[in-house]
Order: structure tokens, then sequence, then C-alpha cells
């Protein structure tokens, strides 16, 4: 079987994306709060180092330092000459770095000067960070970038070697406590991710970072410091929308989760008014609890990154054949998260569309080899294609530590029994996934077992078949799995088919 992705819980975790990627978002500015003035010739003091060095010796190095710092602490201007310097005829700059030299002159104002070619790209490369970390390892942001190279090749080691550089390079950067909070995550240690961010002096003056603290306690299962001061940051108007966008939305998560709805409502309003992708998905995530619609339309053209909030929309509206592709984009600016390749081998399944559905689990299971869901799914579309054996091989990499898990495993050898004609052996296996769902008291899952035996006792033309139907037909409406709607369709037009032709299921 193949759960409802309604039933697998989202946090507004940190997004990890490349520098460039991650400046476009306007993620690592510090603008000033709403009303505040601020000296117009403040500049920060590691920035005039930077200045200072590039000044004195002007090469490509001195240059991309300058260009980073500037990026970060939002005074493009500052670094002007150094950008046009990394985009000149002379320079010997890597693409990354002129895409970041492009990005520092048009975020200055000199868009005119920006060559059409340089566009950012979701993309890392190695070799372009590992001879940066070699020329100047000082640079915590050069870690970072390789780091997430490493972790995106499935180097999990390498890419913690890397990211501990950072942090002791840069300790209270937002940046690198956000990818390094990701990384630990990524590395199935929500409570170092944890730690890093709720015990960093940084955190309660940031809402980029409250956001992270607040939606990484629930990983870590941890109570939320920052709550309260979350919500006078945005009660209060203090910033801006862009800056309390992830603020929000955790806010709203939480309340969501807590069953004030209404209080929900109000904050994952406010996280839309100017989102990020990842503020987007999440209240397209949560739009299920509310029955209206509470991400505005436009939002999922004009957004940016909107590729996950857009696969979520999508399978609200049904159009679960557009789902893959909204996956596949999402997974390539996010090569290192399991959750597109999860999402879009599910409803690839689901659709019987198996040999996508079979390619998103391949490609899931490079970044997290023992990951349950995807190895059900990865068995769920081989059985359906007849590598049955292939597909209960794939079943026994999934232990019982997570119940929910296991259970569908017992569903899907419940599928590979009765594909080969072990009816009654196929039947005891979902009718133990169902029991063990109702005993879990999740009558979603439940529901959908039985959903999927119904419609292999249709296409087993056995003589119970119909009544398992009618019941599954009662129960998809009385919880509203319309996400499912269509294995009923397959079921009934099986038992249309095979009308007379019914089977002993003993045989």
């Amino acid at each position: 079987m193949i759960p409802s992705i309604w039933t697998a819980k989202r946090r507004l975790v940190p997004r990890w994306r490349s520098l460039a990627i991650t400046v476009e978002a306007k993620e690592l500015s510090s603008p000033p709060k709403v009303g505040e003035n601020r000296a117009v010739g403040t500049i920060p003091e590691h920035l005039l180092d930077k200045l200072a060095i590039w000044r004195n010796a002007p090469d490509i190095i001195s240059a991309g330092e300058l260009v980073e710092t500037a990026l970060v602490e939002a005074k493009e201007g500052e670094a002007a000459n150094a950008a046009r310097f990394l985009l000149s005829a002379r320079s010997t700059a890597t693409q990354p770095l002129k895409r970041l030299a492009g990005l520092a002159l048009k975020r200055a104002g000199f868009d005119h000067e920006v060559p059409a070619a340089l566009a950012i790209l979701p993309t890392v490369e190695k070799k372009v960070w590992r001879d940066r970390t070699r020329l100047y390892p000082h640079n915590p942001l050069g870690w970072v970038e390789l780091a997430l190279f490493e972790v995106t090749s499935g180097r999990r080691d390498a890419a913690l070697r890397s990211m501990l550089i950072a942090l002791q390079l840069a300790p209270n950067d937002r940046h690198v406590l956000r990818c390094a909070s990701r990384l630990f995550l990524h590395l199935d240690d929500p409570d170092r991710a944890y730690d890093l961010i709720a015990k960093n002096d940084a955190t309660p003056l940031d809402p980029w970072l409250i956001a992270a603290e607040l939606s990484i306690a629930g990983l870590a299962e941890r109570k939320p410091r920052y709550f309260e001061q979350g919500r006078r940051m945005v009660e209060q108007a203090q910033f801006y929308p862009r800056q309390i966008t992830e603020l929000s939305g955790a806010m709203a998560t939480l309340e969501l989760e807590a069953g004030r709805k209404k209080k929900a409502r109000d904050f994952f309003r406010q996280s839309t008014l100017d989102p990020t992708g990842n503020a987007l998905a999440q209240a397209e995530w949560a739009s299920p609890a509310f029955g209206i619609e509470i991400v505005p339309p436009q939002s999922l053209i004009t957004a940016t990154e909107a590729d996950e909030a857009t696969a979520f929309h999508l399978l609200r509206a049904k159009k679960f054949g557009e789902v893959s592709d909204a996956c596949q984009r999402w997974s390539d600016a996010e090569p290192y998260s399991i959750r597109p390749f999860e999402i879009g081998s599910a409803t690839a399944a689901m659709i019987g569309d198996y040999q996508r559905a079979l390619g998103f689990a391949d490609k899931g299971l490079l970044v997290r080899p023992n990951a349950a869901l995807l190895l059900n799914n990865r068995a769920f579309a081989l059985a359906h294609i007849g590598r049955l054996k292939e597909a209960e091989q794939c079943l026994r990499g999934i232990g019982r530590s997570d119940e929910r898990v296991w259970l569908i495993k017992q569903a899907n050898m419940g599928l590979i029994e009765m594909r080969r004609g072990n009816h009654a052996l196929g039947i005891a296996n979902y009718h133990e996934a169902i029991d063990g769902f109702d005993k879990e008291q999740n009558p979603q899952l439940a529901e959908v077992a039985k959903l999927f035996l119904a419609r292999e006792a249709s296409l087993a033309r056995l003589p119970q078949a119909r009544e398992l139907v009618a019941a599954s037909r009662e129960g998809l409406k009385k919880l509203n799995l319309t996400a499912h709607e269509h294995v009923l369709i397959e079921a009934e037009t099986a038992l249309e088919e095979t009308a007379g032709q019914l089977v002993d299921a003993s045989s």
C-alpha cells in the first residue's frame, strides 16, 4: 500500500541550498526593522577587513571573499568594484563565483552590467569549493558549500567534517547555523540540530533562527524555547513580511498542532505575504486542515522555489499526473532531501506509473539507503510490474522500529502474496496491517489498507470482493481520503469486468 502523504508531518526546518540561491531568497541579509533608521555609512568591521585585503591585494580570492561577505551583510555596493573585477575579460574566476559577482552587482543596482548568461543555478560544484577552501581555509561559507556537495554525493562523514570547520570559523552566522542544523537532521541527530540553534546567542534576536528553533524542537521532542519571543516579533510588526515568513509559518504549525485553528490560520496568512518557498510549502501542506485556501493562488507563480508547494497543491487538486514533474524540480533544488522522492514515488505508484515510481525510489535510496518509506514504495512499484522476488527482498530491509512503516510493509507483503496467487496468505497479511492500524488508532491508514485489499480481491475475482469494495467506498467518503479515490475506481472497474467469474479465496 501507499499511504496518503498528508499523514506525514511536515516541519518548517531550514532549507539548505547553494549560497547564491540563499542570497537570492533574501535569507541572509538583515535589513532594518520597520521604522528603524540605521546610519547610512555603517559597515561591519569584518567587511572593512575584506575591503582592506582587496584594496591591498586585488586578486580573485580577495575579490571573491569581499563579494560573499557583502552579499551576506546586504552591503553589495561596497563590493561593486570587486564584482566588476571578477566579471572582467581578464578574470579567470569560475562560473559559480561569477554568478555571485553578478548577483552582487544586480542587488547594488547595476543590473545593466550583469551578463544575461549568468543565471543562478541550484547546483554545487565540488572542484570550485574544494579549491576555494584550500586557497582560503578561513572562509566559512566555502566550507558550507563544500559540505552541501558532499552530502548530496552521499559522503555524509566528509560533509560533517566540512560543516564542523564552518561552525568553528563562524559559530554565530545565520547561514552556517541553519545549514548545519539541516545537516544534523539529515544525519538523524535532531538533538544536536536543536541544541545548536537553541543555545546560540544569536538566536533570540533573529527571526530566522527562532523559526528554526520552533520547527526543530518537535523533531527533537523538546519544548520550544522562543515561542513567546517569536509571537511578539510577529504580532508587534517589528519586521518586514519577508523576514518573518518562516517564523510565522513555524508558529502557525505549532498553533495548528495545539488545535487553535483560528490563530494558526492568522499566522499562516502572515507567512504568505512575502513567502520563501519553504514557508509557502508549509502553508500548502497545512491547507487540508482548514478546508479553505490559505495560500494566494498567485504565490505559486510569483514565489521562488515553489515546486514543493506546487506538488502539495496539485495533490489537493487531484492532478496526480502533474505531481511527479513538480517533485522532480523540487528534488533538483534539494537533492539531499528524501521527501521529494518519497512523494514523487508514492504519487507515481498510485496513478500506475510504476517505472517512474521506481526511478524516484531508487534515487531517494541513494541519498538515504535505509529509508523505510522509500523501500515500501519501491516494493509496491516492483510488485506491480511483476518483479515479486525483488519486491520481497526490498521489504526485508524494513525493521519494526517504526510501527506505522512496518504495518505498511505487512500490507505490501499482502500485495505480493496476492499477486503470487497465495490469496489466503495475502488476505492474512492485509488483515494484520489493518488490525495494527486500528490498534494504533490510525483510522486513515486502516482504511487505505482495506482499500488496497478490496482492489486486490477484485482483481483476483474473490467472492468477498464486492463487499470489501462497498465498505471501502463508505470509508473513503467518511474520512475524505480523496487521494485514493482512483484506487477505488480501479477496484470497481475490476468488479464490473469480472462479474460472474469469482473464485474461491482459498485457491
